[in-house]
């Protein structure tokens, strides 16, 4: 979406467009314009429509790296970590993970085995019975020295069948291993929130920052970005944003799995053909990750709050993890794949894997396909082979570290990024700005790592915010009745700027008339007002994946999606003729990428 469109933008500073509005690019785009850049951040779907949508939903040191000699990676990660849960604690929270241990020794061989870079000798030597207390303990210990941070907790031994730890198969596992990481369970959010204060500083200093979605782009051979809107296929999305011009002095390539796609593009100045992908040739591996939801009441009592890390017989890590709603999440598989990313979705067998791996560790809660709610998968941009100049070996093998590429022959130039993780987002950023710039002949003048994001609450400002939430919602029109739970979600999503909400609710002459809920979902229409007014959502897939977070709903409804999409209208985001069309292209998307069953009555 472009707030002020114009025909061309005309600068005095150095301008800047990062392509890809996943987590990496708003992290970039958030720190050109702290160095007093002009940026277009620009996207063909949505912000964290992509790679960042279909993570696991951690902010972590990455204990599994240590085991392949990524020592610094680890560290960077771990120092990473710290800075993000000071810079948004609404969103990403320390969580404690139990790691379930079938035996004192193992494990140790195949470690020094990776650490020295022989994967194919480590596999032989892995067994399916995992890593032993010892090499997980000397994992954990390193861990600890590299947080850094005293305030985190260090690591534990402790007999499963110690109290307060999740109830696993004491038989299988007699030993679990306790640490602290983070979770981050809507990344889709910090990455709005990353965007939402580039575009406050940016206003503050006179700087231009323009964020264009749902649009294809053309690069003529006078160096010329042309941004049009992207037909309304599926979202009825009206075509009120004027195309926009501009001639860059740096182009960012940070459109994750969709990397090598880019680079063609940008070769013949054009997004929207279709090359297809090299996996020996492209700087991106792709590989296919999946995760499924899960509603089971005795599996959720099982890892009572905890997080467990454990391994599949495989040697692949398993994740359970407390989720939205009371659910579980569970992931992940690592299957190579080459094409389109965006044509990646979760199959029967991976759903099978899944299963049977959670059924390992917990079999008590006799969990079965019915127990999934939704599901999820997408594809890692992980480095390939030309990148690290080595043959393709197991997808966990390929480092997780970032890299950022010049493509030498490009007349502007054009830098990419490859690899990378929720995690080091911020850091990826520092470091791009500070080679970019100095390519460039240009002074890095501002750093990140003490700035918070817009909806940053402490613990000891929690009560006020949300006093003066609940005050906020009843004065909008929200029944008493649901104001102790609006304010609730509300202060959860968004933090401290959770009152916004319905300030701007009651300035919007648009929405006087629109009901205080959405639909039967007991949740704010000022939310989804405010995230068309001031986050750039435009369509009901904006708002139910990205913003509002009601894809994790456990009974999303027709009447919700009913009301959202008249929200829409309202707002001259859909046109009213698109209403219907709009809600059923939705109802078969949702079930088509996440097996999602839209509730109907």
């Amino acid at each position: 979406m472009e707030r002020s469109p114009q025909k061309e933008i005309q600068v005095s500073r150095p301008t800047v467009v990062v392509l890809g509005a996943g987590i990496n690019g708003a992290a970039l785009a958030r720190q050109f314009v702290l160095n007093e850049a002009d940026v277009i951040l620009a996207d063909t779907r949505d912000i964290a429509a992509g790679t960042t949508a279909w993570s696991t939903r951690l902010i972590h040191g990455g204990l599994r790296y240590l085991e392949y000699g990524e020592f610094d990676l680890v560290r960077e990660s771990l120092a990473e970590r710290n800075k993000l849960v000071t810079m948004a604690p609404h969103l990403v929270k320390p969580l404690r993970f139990a790691v379930p241990l079938r035996r004192r020794l193992g494990g140790m061989l195949a470690a020094a085995a990776r650490i020295v870079g022989c994967e194919a000798v480590a596999q032989w030597l892995t067994t399916n019975r995992g890593r032993g207390s010892w090499a997980v303990g000397i994992g954990l210990t390193l861990y600890d020295l590299f947080s850094r941070d005293a305030s985190w907790p260090v690591h534990a031994m402790k007999r499963s069948s110690s109290p307060g730890l999740p109830q696993v198969d004491a038989q299988q596992f007699p030993w679990i291993a306790t640490y602290f990481d983070a979770q981050c369970i809507f990344p889709e959010r910090l990455t709005v929130e990353l965007l939402v204060d580039a575009e406050a500083h940016a206003a503050q200093h006179g700087q231009r920052f323009h964020l264009v979605t749902h649009h294809n782009w053309s690069l003529d051979s006078d160096g010329q970005f042309v941004w049009t809107p992207k037909p309304a296929k599926r979202s009825g999305l009206q075509k009120s944003v004027e195309s926009l011009s501009v001639r860059p002095d740096v182009i960012i390539n940070a459109t994750g799995a969709w990397v090598d796609q880019t680079l063609a593009g940008l070769c013949c100045g054009d997004s929207s053909v279709d090359r297809g992908h090299d996996i020996e040739q492209g700087l991106i591996r792709g590989t296919k990750g999946s995760h499924i939801v899960l509603k089971d009441e005795t599996l959720r009592d099982a890892l009572g709050g905890d997080g467990v890390y454990a391994e599949a017989p495989d040697g692949r890590p398993i994740f359970l993890l407390p989720f939205a709603e009371e659910q579980v999440l569970v992931g992940t598989t690592d299957i190579s794949v080459q094409g389109d990313p965006g044509l990646a979705r979760t199959d029967q067998s991976e759903v099978d894997y899944l299963i049977k791996a959670v059924s390992r560790i917990v079999p008590q809660c006799q969990l079965s396909e019915k127990n999934i709610v939704q599901h999820y998968c997408g594809v890692r941009p992980l480095p390939g082979p030309r990148v690290t100049g080595r043959a393709a070996g197991t997808p966990g093998s390929v480092t997780r570290r970032h890299l950022l590429l010049r493509d030498e022959d490009a007349t502007i130039p054009t830098w990419s990024v490859v690899g990378g993780k929720l995690t080091t987002c911020r850091s990826l950023a520092e470091e791009s700005v500070k080679k970019v710039f100095a390519e460039l002949g240009l002074p890095v003048v501002a750093k990140n790592s003490q700035r918070v994001l817009p909806g940053c609450l402490l613990e000891e400002d929690c009560e006020a915010c949300h006093n003066k939430t609940r005050k906020a919602a009843a004065q909008s029109g929200v029944p008493e009745e649901f104001v102790d739970a609006v304010s609730q979600w509300a202060v959860g999503l968004f933090g401290r700027r959770a009152p916004d909400l319905f300030e701007n609710m009651m300035q919007c002459s648009q929405a006087a008339m629109l009901p205080p809920l959405i639909g039967d979902s007991g949740l704010p229409t000022a939310a989804a007002v405010f995230a068309i007014e001031k986050e750039w959502a435009l369509s009901l897939s904006d708002l139910i994946e990205r913003r509002l977070m009601l894809i994790f709903h456990p009974r999303l409804s027709l009447a919700t999606l009913h009301d959202l999409v008249e929200i829409l209208v309202v707002m001259g985001c859909v046109q009213p003729a698109d209403r219907e069309p709009a809600v059923l292209s939705e109802v078969k998307y949702l079930q088509d990428l996440y097996g999602k069953k839209i509730v109907t009555q």
